[in-house]
């Protein structure tokens, strides 16, 4: 669903160093399908598997609320600029993951020691391993409610903090899959620290529809200073879509097929 839903991109080149991507959000598909589904994402990125299906046995005689309830009170931020930033995050791991094909093999968000606090390290990190040489991409993501011209100026800054402290953010990926037993691809990501890639800069911008402003790609694109690509998901009624996909939470858990 999701996949259909981003599925469509239109590029066109700003600038020698900003090249845009714009996301084509397809509207035309049932909105509570888009909801139930933004609702599973954001529970697969919350939630690793065995942590769900032990959750879905200790409530399964208490009940959906009593789930919402444990679920609010220990994993879902209660701060709305952390719901929005977090549900921007999720939303481009969707993006690279099931629309560009990268390789994503943790979700950030499960690592959070408190539900209002960030996980430090790169936004995203996403892996071209087949490449040669490979690719290593560090998209910054921005989700703005509101309007904001200087966005992409503040994801430009971002980028180049997040991408000063890489290494790490590829030594906690390759961490943190071993921990989980994926030796192959957990020790291939940590080799990347002794070896030559390609990194790719990426900037994801999510904005509400009805309050885009086209002087943000302008204000952008004097920001950056080397080559990056910038990617813009447009959604109308940003605010509660985002609240909507939160509140379908609980129910996705126990759904089949949360997935890793």
């Amino acid at each position: 669903m999701l996949d259909r839903w981003l599925g469509r991109e239109r590029r066109r080149q700003i600038s020698p160093m900003l090249d845009l991507c714009e996301v084509l959000v397809d509207d035309g598909l049932d909105e509570a399908d888009v909801q139930e589904a933004l609702g599973r994402e954001l529970a697969r990125n919350y939630l690793n598997p065995a942590e769900r299906a032990v959750l879905v046995d200790v409530f399964a005689d208490l009940g959906l609320d009593a789930m919402a309830r444990q679920l609010a009170a220990s994993k879902l931020p209660t701060s709305v600029a952390v719901r929005h930033g977090d549900f921007g995050e999720a939303l481009t791991g969707v993006l690279f993951r099931r629309v560009r094909r990268y390789c994503v093999p943790i979700m950030k968000l499960r690592y959070k020691h408190r539900p209002n606090q960030p996980v430090q390290s790169c936004d995203l990190i996403a892996f071209r391993l087949t490449r040669s040489p490979q690719v290593v991409a560090a998209p910054e993501v921005k989700t703005r409610t509101s309007k904001r011209l200087g966005i992409g100026e503040e994801a430009a800054v971002s980028l180049e903090s997040a991408i000063a402290t890489l290494p790490s953010a590829i030594q906690f990926a390759a961490a943190r899959l071993l921990e989980a037993g994926h030796a192959a691809i957990g020790s291939r990501i940590m080799m990347l620290l002794a070896a030559d890639y390609v990194l790719e800069r990426h900037i994801v911008l999510v904005h509400d529809e009805d309050l885009w402003d086209e002087r943000i790609v302008s204000r952008t694109d004097a920001a950056v200073r080397e080559k990056t690509d910038a990617t813009v998901i447009r959604v109308k009624g940003l605010k509660d879509t985002i609240a909507s996909a939160y509140d379908a939470v609980p129910q996705a858990v126990v759904a089949v097929g949360v997935g890793r």
